[in-house]
């Protein structure tokens, strides 16, 4: 039996196949080395530790989801799958995730997102909206396990029980968390009618225990929600960079509990205060309107003063009535007289004999000016036709001379133009005669 022999392209192909099949999604730690940046966008470089190394392919549209800059030698966690570059027979990682590893780049990355989300201008305060002061409801987005949920029931009971709160229950560490967070930030938008402030929470722990927290995604949502969100991450001296775009920063759980509803006794305490205030300016407009009755009951003792007084008043009334009634004719008198002014103005008859008088007067000075220059005119052209007729051929052929010209109609001036034999046409006033040559006589000399 034949055994099956492989091209090479044949053999590289099943071998893509089998590896494709089986490590279809993998994680892979090691040390970034050999990084190359083309031009087309895409990031090549190896993962290796001290025993092996495989060469990794980060393309453009996942290396530019990736919240840090790649640096030599910076220790990384790759998601991807395994694959064949089939031109070379090489096997290498096609990777669409990558997570620092180690405080050092962990801070690294922090620093490098932070700044970027700086610059586009996402942690700025005229972004942040404000803590409702009394809120309808609140949501809690915290692992549901963890000693965080436990401190903010205890601190909102204390401060003021019976607020309602939507616990969102999400992984706050490892993997899935970021993109669980995010998620619960987004699907709370749907809650705006029952909740309005977002408690975004967990306890303390390392750089990379709160790692889900420095997450791009997670940013985003925060800063695209209609709801407030607090961000009570880790202790005092933490930051994440949920801390940053959130609406309010809390240094701890706790603290974000205190940050989002009043204390009650405070309230209470304020809202009898108000009620007090309230009851005494109550009093004090009660005894104004007391006062008050007590004058005119004072002064309705005697009738007669109260009658004289309107009466007083009334005539006084009467006389500014009738002053103004005056002032009021004049004026639309005067009013009459400048619109019958102006309507006799508008008369068709009057508007018509002054436009005819005016019609007159053009025609008559348009009479003028055509009939002017027109004699002008004319005495210019006798003069011109004087002087034109005086220059005349015809003039001159009547006083005796004549005009001659060859056969061809040329003028013949000069008797050096002309030739013994040669037939001439002389022009007379009333004809011409035809004329050969049969001796021509030069002032300057005689031939023939």
């Amino acid at each position: 039996m034949e055994e099956k022999v492989y091209s090479v392209a044949e053999l590289t192909r099943e071998v893509k196949g089998l590896l494709e099949g089986r490590y279809f999604r993998v994680w892979v730690q090691g040390e970034l080395s050999s990084l190359g940046r083309p031009a087309s966008g895409h990031l090549y470089f190896n993962l290796k530790d001290s025993n092996a190394q495989i060469g990794c392919a980060f393309f453009k549209n996942a290396a530019a989801r990736c919240p840090f800059t790649l640096e030599e030698g910076m220790e990384v966690v790759a998601r991807g799958r395994v694959s064949v570059y089939e031109p070379r027979g090489q096997y290498q990682l096609i990777v669409d995730e990558l997570q620092p590893v180690g405080e050092g780049a962990l801070q690294l990355a922090f620093e490098q997102l932070k700044a970027r989300l700086e610059a586009e201008g996402i942690f700025d305060t005229a972004h942040k909206q404000p803590i409702p002061w009394l809120p309808k409801g609140i949501a809690i987005v915290t692992s549901p396990t963890g000693a965080a949920i436990q401190d903010i029931f205890n601190v909102l009971n204390r401060r003021f029980a019976g607020i309602p709160l939507l616990v969102y229950p999400s992984l706050v560490q490892g993997q899935g968390a970021a993109a669980q967070l995010k998620g619960a930030i987004e699907d709370l938008q749907a809650y705006a009618d029952q909740v309005d402030v977002i408690l975004l929470s967990r306890g303390g722990g390392s750089l990379e225990d709160l790692w889900a927290f420095n997450d791009e995604g997670l940013a985003r949502a925060i800063f695209a929600s209609k709801i407030p969100v607090i961000s009570a991450v880790g202790h005092e001296t933490d930051f994440t960079i949920a801390d940053w775009v959130a609406d309010l920063r809390a240094p701890t759980p706790s603290a974000g509990a205190e940050l989002a509803v009043p204390l009650k006794e405070e309230l209470m305490e304020a809202v009898a205060s108000l009620d007090l205030s309230l009851r005494r300016a109550w009093h004090r407009q009660f005894s104004g309107f007391q006062q008050r009755l007590e004058s005119q009951t004072k002064r309705l003792r005697n009738p007669q003063w109260v009658i004289q007084a309107q009466a007083q008043r009334v005539d006084e009334a009467f006389f500014r009535l009738k002053a103004n009634v005056r002032h009021r004719l004049s004026e639309q008198r005067r009013r009459l007289e400048v619109l019958s002014e102006q309507l006799e103005a508008q008369n068709p008859k009057t508007r018509l004999a002054a436009k005819r008088e005016r019609l007159e007067g053009l025609t008559k000075r348009l009479h003028q000016a055509i009939g002017r220059p027109i004699n002008q005119r004319r005495a210019a052209l006798s003069e011109l036709t004087r002087v034109l007729d005086s220059v005349s051929p015809l003039q001159v052929l009547k006083r005796g001379f004549a005009a001659t010209r060859t056969q061809k109609g040329q003028l013949v001036r000069s008797v050096e133009q002309a030739q013994i034999g040669q037939v001439l046409d002389i022009t007379l006033e009333d004809g011409t005669l035809t004329t050969q040559i049969t001796a021509i006589a030069n002032l300057k000399g005689t031939h023939g």
